[in-house]
Order: structure tokens, then sequence, then C-alpha cells
């Protein structure tokens, strides 16, 4: 497999070949993923109204277990100034349209958020834009991210046991069930069953199908 070549294109293809393939692109400042209709950015403090605007929702606050509810600027405010090390994802999750302009419809996060043993995937979408499938083609994203130049050899994900729309993206992402947990929900204030899922390297490697990774300077 040859080394991407970052001097000749602002894009980077990060998958040559058979997928699964290690790529040898390591992370940098201002990164950004692109999707087919995405873009995957940092998040920052401009973006914070936006943010709240379509956080503030109990539909969303309800299915996550972290996720405050009101949700005020302040909220994204800390959210965004939050630092993510190099074995961490933090993005704010962008539609493209058609006049160039991308905006904002959501969250996607992997980290080792309350002491978590693996790296944890966490996502939230806007809801006027569920049911179009951008959660899973987010996921898909960042899960290519942490195999093929972060080194993780497995992730976790959990969703509560009521959010059937969560869990299909889930399994569309490869990931298996490994256990039904009680978990924290910052909407009720108490604890709620919720099912852990996990996915590893030759999993990945041997189910995915989805569109190549593409890396971009912000």
């Amino acid at each position: 497999m040859s080394r991407p070549d970052r001097s000749g294109s602002e894009e980077l293809e990060s998958i040559v070949g058979e997928a699964g393939e290690r790529a040898l692109v390591r992370p940098f400042h201002g990164l950004v993923i692109e999707t087919r209709r995405l873009v995957l950015r940092a998040p920052v403090a401009i973006d914070a109204p936006a943010i709240a605007e379509i956080a503030d929702n109990a539909r969303i606050a309800q299915n996550l277990t972290s996720l405050p509810h009101p949700y005020r600027t302040d909220d994204a405010l800390a959210w965004a100034s939050e630092l993510a090390d190099d074995s961490e994802q933090k993005h704010l999750i962008c539609l493209k349209r058609s006049d160039g302009r991308r905006t904002p419809i959501g969250a996607i996060t992997l980290d080792f958020r309350r002491g978590a043993r693996l790296p944890t995937l966490g996502y939230w979408i806007g809801e006027p834009w569920w049911d179009r499938g951008f959660a899973t083609e987010a996921a898909h994203a960042v899960i290519d991210y942490a195999f093929l130049h972060q080194g993780h050899e497995r992730l976790s994900v959990s969703c509560r046991v009521t959010n059937g729309a969560s869990r299909r993206v889930i399994e569309k992402c490869g990931f298996q069930m490994v256990a039904q947990e009680l978990g924290h929900s910052a909407f009720f204030q108490a604890v709620v069953p919720v099912d852990r899922f996990q996915l590893d390297r030759r999993t990945w490697e041997s189910l995915r199908r989805w569109e190549p990774l593409r890396l971009a300077k912000g």
C-alpha cells in the first residue's frame, strides 16, 4: 500500500484497495472527515448557539444518558471547549448543502467517558434530520478513523433499551451486544437499563462495506 501524499491534495483518501488495509496517515491538527453527505469537524465556540438550538430537545435527551436538559448555549460552549486527545474524537456533524454551506445537525464522539475501559462511541442527531441515515453515515466514518488511524483494537457503544433507532445504527456498524447494564440518565435523574455493544478490528475488517474514509484539512 502506498503512502498518501499530503502535499498535492487537500483531500486524503484513507483506504486503497481492500477494505481494512491499514493506512499510514496519522492524526493532524485541523482534521476534517468527509462522507458523501456530511462533514465531521471539531466544534468551536461560534457553533454554540446552533448546537444548543438543536440539542435542546427532550426527545433527544431522554434517549441519551449524559446530555443535560434543558440544553443551553453555556452547555454547548463547555462541550466545544473540551479537548479530545489523539486517542479520542469529537466532531460536530454538518450537512453539506448545494450552496456550499454546511449546516450543523448533530454531534458524534469517541472517548473514554466516565472512566470507560474501551473507547466509547456516542452520537445524537437533531430531530429535523432523523430517519435519513445520517447517524449511521457519521458512525461509519468515526469507526474507520478509530481503527485505521488511532490504532484501537476494540470499540464500545451503548444505547437505552427503548431506543430502537440507535440500536439499528449500532447493528448497521457491526457491533455485537455483550451485556445489559444500568446507566445513569441525566434527563430522568435515575438509572435506566442500557444495552452494551462491542466491535473489534477483525469483525470490522470482515463486515466493512461502506464508502472509503476521506480526510481533509479544515
